[in-house]
């Protein structure tokens, strides 16, 4: 059986490392020049390096740290997390350590004695009842996490739960999924993370070593072939015959090359949701201190700030006489931003960076500079899409693969890529 596998991303490698160690004969098909997909590290010099997307992995991500420990990764590319991040919070022109972690939620001068009951009984009965390892309970997909959280009072949901999930997943509370919240509110409790040496992208560039992967190879239609016997993959240069597909791209890219092809999709495909993100790396050489990372209280046009000394760690690795800052959109505010040239989203987020960070240096003063703009940065799973997931039963020849199909994050995808393998079975 002749399969391919379009995508070089987490989901797209794990399924073709999966499919390959059945038996099957497995093409990687991916559209840029780079693999990794939202893993991609861009490099800037010796130990000098930001992940452009996914920046940790976590102890609960079990089946990327098991597929790690079988391909004896994991002592080559695992590292503990060093990056402090925006570990603070700016309200009104004064600093406050973010009140996540039980330490900080008890000292936290933002929440009140009842805010601090309230949300100490909400995560009691969390870890009591919630399944852990980023498994959904499909009971509270049926609303939103802002109306899930609002009893907890509105300290907790601006000060606590919005710096959590508004920042990392680019989107309002108002537009996730309640079970999404919770499954990741339960797996925060007491888990570890790691950085990868080398950047995010690393163990995947090794393991596309061992595959057939081709990148520059876009494909535009996904076909069934006449006699029912396969796909056909089309391209500008070329149409490829194969027995089954893998799609291992975002949502909205799977619904553009399969349009034509009901019969082959998911009715909800087409309506999948992603959030943008639009954020600035610069970098210089000088070892002068610099230690300031924030998230905005409210948020606006930016969300977060990070201006610190390389031997600090970095969203990557800078070298300890460097300093770094990144200075991240607000998920909302990125989508328009897209349309921007890029001077202009440049001198944009660094003025708001500047207006924050006491003595940012200026872009003039940068050795690096690095702007990273992801239309489809991050799926966003809302009310009743976990249901979906649930009842959707892939079938060859074409399967899906991707974080969104399983959580937003590099463990979802390496889950959802293992799912999309055992579709087609032994050889």
């Amino acid at each position: 059986m002749k399969l391919a596998v379009v995508g070089a991303g987490p989901a797209g490698l794990t399924a073709a490392y999966r499919l390959q160690q059945a038996g099957r004969q497995v093409e990687v098909l991916e559209a840029l020049e780079v693999i990794g997909g939202r893993t991609h590290a861009e490099h800037f010099g010796p130990g000098h390096h930001c992940d452009t997307g996914a920046g940790w992995l976590a102890t609960f991500y079990t089946h990327t740290l098991a597929l790690f420990e079988e391909l004896g990764y994991k002592d080559i590319f695992l590292k503990p997390r060093q990056v402090r991040g925006a570990a603070d919070l700016l309200i009104d022109g004064k600093l406050y350590p973010w009140p996540f972690g039980a330490e900080r939620i008890a000292a936290s001068p933002l929440l009140t004695a009842e805010d601090k009951a309230r949300l100490g009984d909400y995560l009691n009965r969390l870890v009591a009842e919630q399944p852990d390892r980023l498994e959904p309970d499909l009971s509270y997909d049926d609303h939103d996490a802002e109306t899930e959280l609002a009893p907890l009072g509105p300290r907790v949901v601006d000060y606590v739960m919005r710096s959590a999930f508004e920042g990392p997943f680019f989107t309002r509370l108002s537009t996730l999924s309640a079970a999404m919240v919770r499954l990741w509110l339960r797996a925060l409790q007491g888990a570890s993370f790691f950085q990868v040496a080398g950047g995010m992208d690393a163990p995947w560039l090794r393991l596309a070593q061992s595959l057939d992967v081709r990148v520059g190879e876009a494909v535009e239609a996904v076909r069934l072939r006449p006699d029912g016997s396969g796909v056909e993959l089309i391209s500008q240069s070329r149409t490829r015959r194969y027995d089954g597909v893998v799609l291992a791209i975002p949502a909205p890219a799977a619904a553009r090359i399969m349009a034509g092809q009901p019969e082959l999709a998911p009715a909800w495909l087409a309506e999948f949701q992603y959030a943008p993100q639009v954020r600035l790396y610069a970098a210089r050489q000088k070892a002068e201190e610099a230690k300031f990372g924030v998230h905005l209280i409210p948020p606006e046009d930016i969300f977060s700030v990070e201006y610190y000394s390389g031997r600090y760690g970095a969203w990557g690795a800078c070298p300890p006489d460097w300093q770094w800052a990144l200075v991240c959109a607000y998920g909302p505010a990125s989508g328009p931003m897209l349309e921007q040239t890029e001077p202009e989203i440049k001198q944009a987020l660094w003025q708001a960076g500047q207006a924050t960070a006491p003595g940012l240096f200026s872009l003039e003063e940068a050795d690096v500079i690095h702007l990273m703009r992801w239309r489809w940065a991050v799926p966003t799973m809302g009310p009743g899409h976990y249901r979906r997931l649930a009842n959707h039963v892939h079938r060859p020849p074409v399967v899906f693969a991707g974080d969104w199909m399983r959580e937003a994050c590099v463990e979802g995808a390496v889950r959802s890529g293992e799912a999309a393998a055992a579709a087609f079975g032994s050889a």
